[in-house]
């Protein structure tokens, strides 16, 4: 590889840079709402202070460890 003469050498370090790759990145989803049902998240985000995906980060894992407690119950699946 070349010298790129838009970079002057000071703008790179001697040393490497070590990182750590997480093994279980996070996750971007898209969630689509209809009008009402973001109007709905809204208003309780302003009442609460409770970000949009704040809330439904942990109303999904609520039902993720509600299903997995009733499976571990043996009981049937929890409704939607």
């Amino acid at each position: 590889m070349t010298h790129d003469l838009r970079f002057p050498d000071e703008d790179f370090e001697d040393e490497p840079i070590e990182v750590e790759v997480s093994d279980a990145p996070g996750l971007i989803a898209q969630v689509r709402m209809s009008r009402e049902e973001l109007r709905e998240f809204s208003d309780e985000e302003r009442v609460t202070g409770v970000r949009i995906t704040t809330m439904l980060r942990e109303y999904a894992l609520e039902t993720v460890r509600a299903r997995r407690r009733a499976r571990e119950a043996g009981q049937a699946e929890v409704a939607d």
